[in-house]
């Protein structure tokens, strides 16, 4: 992997929860830090679900090795939220760190 093809800033974010005015539980996705990543786009497809158009797309994200991204978290970039699918570490030598991630919205 060449450094050099980290190109593009990519947040990592973790879900939080608070109470509201009422006491109502929230959620919101908090960023937790920033990073250079490689990007791939994989697929994407368009389906119709609940009477709209839904557009699918994966993308692969590869960044330098972190210990703490999990499954549970999520990652913005471009201005788009993607749910964490796999998060993979490269050849398992802890240098690099591939995260395959889903992004669903409606068209």
């Amino acid at each position: 992997m060449n450094p050099g093809e980290l190109r593009h800033r990519i947040s990592l974010m973790q879900k939080q929860t608070s109470a509201d005015t009422d006491g109502y539980p929230t959620e919101t996705w908090e960023p937790l830090y920033s990073a250079w990543a490689k990007v791939e786009p994989i697929s994407g497809r368009e389906y119709y679900q609940a009477a709209a158009v839904q557009a699918q797309h994966q993308v692969r994200f590869t960044m330098r090795y972190r210990k703490d991204i999990t499954p549970a978290m999520r990652l913005r970039w471009d201005g788009e939220d993607y749910e964490i699918k796999a998060v993979i570490d490269l050849e398992g030598r802890r240098r690099w760190l591939q995260i395959m991630v889903e992004a669903v919205s409606s068209g």
